[in-house]
């Protein structure tokens, strides 16, 4: 989980890093401040809202590859078995 909110936080910041090296690259470090950018904030916030909703499409039809059936951690005959994804057939 903390792999796809990660993933989303960058893919909203994106714009905002483009942006701002574009206005490093083309004005210098005193001209890339961010002071009075009403329509380009408002347009970098709607880009970074486009680029999170098409992350949550791509991981709901391209993510989840673990094929199988999750099993917890389990604790038997004084051992720690180590949970995770189990083909079903090894599922008891």
């Amino acid at each position: 989980m903390i792999r796809v909110l990660i993933t989303q936080v960058v893919l909203f910041l994106l714009p905002f890093i483009a942006f701002f090296t574009y206005r490093v690259a083309t004005r210098g470090w005193t001209g890339a401040r961010v002071a009075g950018f009403g329509r380009a904030t408002f347009a970098l916030i709607m880009i970074g809202a486009a680029f999170v909703v098409a992350g949550f499409v791509a991981f709901a039809v391209f993510g989840g590859e673990e094929r199988g059936i999750y099993v917890p951690a389990q604790y038997r005959d004084g051992e720690l078995i180590p949970g995770g994804f189990r083909p079903p057939e090894l599922v008891q």
